[in-house]
């Protein structure tokens, strides 16, 4: 039964990867590389060749730079790359590699020596002579990478959470919705509508929620649709402000949960999160009424799956849990006391003891 199981989720993943490479995306999220290739004294090198290569995947991408020894290489997908700069008559030149984040657009220029009498010298790149930076854009923001998602600690599982971790960021701010709360509610609760987090001081309806580049607004609550498993995150990326007109909508911020791909080796994990009442403290109100801790049990088994369709060209990326909660919660209800003659009533209307709690608050003593 379990094998079935496990068969059918990773049918249903290579079908969802077979339709997703006939939607046009949005390519927000992509990366994209180039610089320009010079000899020693600065001049363009003519008919140069530069390669990039995935090294998650063993794609690579061969370019040939223009008149003015440039090159650029757009819709990378994020990850971990290696760049080959190549020429006649010149040494190879070859980078480290370097990891990419979402919408990152790397400069990488080449300065070719001239080859040895052994026709080729191969010369790498340091990352003192040329770290990939950015200097395209000037964004306010932070990236939480795949290895920051695995270790911080995320008792809720949601990759949303993380986003609080980040500078420049509140929990549930009370928006304008919060105006038609009802006032006399006890305890006074913030509406569902004022949403997850606040982004630069702006209200939850300014955020821009995506997944991969795709939309994931729920308008009506200015929280998030779908809630993917953690296992299946590879990056969760914060711009608060200053980013590129592309993106749009947002007058907040914009969140993008990156998910994590497949690449040329099969790979997965089993797992499983259990937590109970056992690791809780009891509140001060439950212990001053001699109330227990409320029971709580949480199971939340599940797995991962990648590898590739065809080899440096198709990959799948499998993710699935199961959260089982059960949890205990404790309401306060009013109940009368005394009999009303025009609306009789049963000394115990919900069938339990009743009980008159006065601690802490100036009324009158229960009769």
């Amino acid at each position: 039964m379990i094998l079935r199981r496990i068969f059918l989720c990773v049918f249903a993943g290579i079908v969802l990867v077979s339709l997703a490479a006939m939607i046009v995306a949005q390519d927000l999220d992509n990366v994209t590389i180039s610089g320009k290739v010079t000899d020693p004294n600065g001049l363009v090198v003519s008919g140069a060749t530069v390669t990039i290569k995935s090294v998650d995947t063993g794609e690579t991408r061969s370019l040939t730079v223009n008149d003015d020894g440039m090159y650029r290489a757009v819709n990378l997908k994020p990850g971990t790359y290696k760049v080959l700069a190549t020429a006649s008559g010149f040494g190879t030149q070859e980078t480290p590699a370097f990891v990419t984040i979402s919408a990152q657009n790397v400069l990488q220029d080449f300065r070719l020596s001239p080859a040895d009498v052994r026709a080729e010298a191969t010369v790498t790149v340091t990352e003192e002579n040329g770290p990939p930076v950015d200097t395209t854009r000037t964004i306010v923001g932070s990236t939480i990478t795949e290895r920051d998602i695995e270790e911080i600690p995320n008792n809720s599982r949601n990759a949303l959470d993380l986003v609080l971790t980040l500078g420049g960021t509140s929990e549930e701010q009370l928006s304008t919705s919060g105006l038609a709360d009802d006032r006399g509610a006890n305890p006074r609760t913030a509406p569902l509508e004022q949403g997850n987090f606040s982004i630069g001081g702006g209200t939850a309806y300014s955020n821009n929620i995506t997944i991969d580049g795709l939309d994931n607004n729920d308008d009506r609550s200015s929280r998030d649709r779908f809630q993917p498993s953690l296992e299946a995150i590879a990056e969760v990326q914060v711009i608060q402000n200053q980013f590129s007109a592309e993106y749009g909508r947002a007058s907040g911020g914009r969140v993008n949960l990156r998910t994590r791909s497949g690449g040329n080796k099969f790979r997965g994990r089993f797992f499983m999160f259990f937590r109970d009442e056992s690791a809780n403290a009891n509140s001060w109100y439950n212990n001053s009424r001699g109330i227990p801790r409320p029971s709580l049990q949480d199971i939340n088994p599940g797995f991962t799956f990648s590898g590739p369709i065809i080899k440096q060209r198709t990959f799948f990326s499998v993710a699935y849990e199961n959260d089982k909660l059960a949890d205990t919660t404790l309401i306060d209800a009013y109940l009368p006391v005394d009999q009303n003659p025009r609306y009789p009533l049963p000394a115990s209307p919900t069938g339990s003891a009743q009980f008159c709690d006065s601690t802490g608050s100036p009324v009158p003593p229960c009769p």
